[in-house]
């Protein structure tokens, strides 16, 4: 009972590290922003930049935009507005409560911001584009279709981290030119995860302790990917009330199938092998395959099937687990 003990108390010890570096809430886009001349600048978000290269589907939407707004012109008010453009689906004009807006400049420097705004949307795609403008004849005016062109023909490879590119025109060109590319979010991490459970293999009940090590690769902020070593302490007690304890060590992968940061939805596959046996629950050589789902936050659901002897025997097994 000793043992069992000193491992509780170091179970509720990991605990504390459990989801330590996880996933937090947010959304995830990878973000481009060109830092035009005093007239406009543009902040462009979307859930893959990749995704601007494909069909000229950037300029199309800006230079739609632009020939929408030229019909309602007389119609905008003199007063800070914002234009919300839904594309191919819905123009509105809201008025503004910005009276003076300034950024905060490292060298401690005030700049005055752009007083107006629009925003185009299109969700098919995921895309967002803000626009920056103090008159409308600026926005009606300016090149929008170039300067996509030229950001698109700028854009780095395809890369599986959210990205912020920054872009500025050139002194000599005039034309759109990458300036700073760097990573905005999370990147692959390790985590290190406890939990408890309960067994059930060929009409026995056994509890278990379960400690594991993983490697999370990050997709586009979003935790995608996991390959990991558990360890997995089963016990039970004999007619004595005396422990006995069968220890399980696996490999094994996870795949994230939700689009979520923050609603996980895991499965994965694991193989392991007896490395601690005792008394006779469990054969020379047993060897263990299972299915792992996550059911819900910090419950996982896992059929097994163990193989005994090196698979001469096939028996099924079952596993709820807490914590993991």
């Amino acid at each position: 009972m000793k043992t069992i003990s000193k491992l509780m108390i170091g179970l509720m010890c990991l605990f504390q590290f459990n989801n330590a570096f996880g996933q937090k809430d947010g959304v995830t886009n990878d973000s481009i922003f060109f830092k035009g001349n005093e007239k406009l600048n543009l902040l462009i978000t979307t859930k893959d930049y990749h995704l601007l290269t494909k069909d000229n589907h950037l300029q199309t939407v800006l230079i739609d935009f632009q020939s929408r707004l030229r019909e309602i012109k007389a119609n905008v008010p003199e007063i800070a507005y914002i234009i919300e453009y839904r594309y191919q689906k819905q123009l509105d004009i809201l008025e503004s409560n910005n009276i003076k807006s300034f950024n905060l400049s490292e060298e401690g420097g005030l700049t005055e911001n752009f007083r107006n705004q629009a925003i185009i949307t299109d969700p098919i795609i995921g895309l967002q584009v803000t626009i920056g403008f103090d008159e409308m004849d600026e926005l009606l005016e300016a090149d929008l279709s170039s300067i996509a062109s030229q950001i698109v023909g700028e854009l780095p490879e395809k890369d599986r981290y959210l990205r912020y590119l920054e872009y500025q025109p050139d002194s000599q060109s005039g034309k759109a030119k990458l300036t700073e590319n760097r990573p905005s979010g999370y990147l692959d991490m390790l985590s290190l995860q406890a939990g408890v459970g309960a067994n059930v293999y060929r009409n026995k009940f056994l509890t278990d302790i379960t400690g594991e090590i993983g490697l999370h690769l990050n997709h586009k902020g979003i935790l995608r990917n996991q390959f990991y070593v558990s360890n997995n302490l089963m016990f039970s007690f004999d007619a004595e009330n005396a422990a006995i304890i069968n220890n399980f060590t696996s490999i094994g992968y996870r795949r994230n199938l939700s689009n979520e940061r923050d609603k996980p939805n895991w499965l994965g596959v694991e193989f392991g092998t007896v490395t601690k046996r005792s008394g006779d629950i469990f054969r020379p050589n047993t060897m263990r395959l299972g299915v792992n789902w996550q059911a819900g936050k910090h419950i996982t659901v896992s059929p097994q099937l163990y193989f005994n002897g090196f698979f001469q025997q096939v028996s099924p097994g079952f596993r709820i687990g807490i914590g993991l």
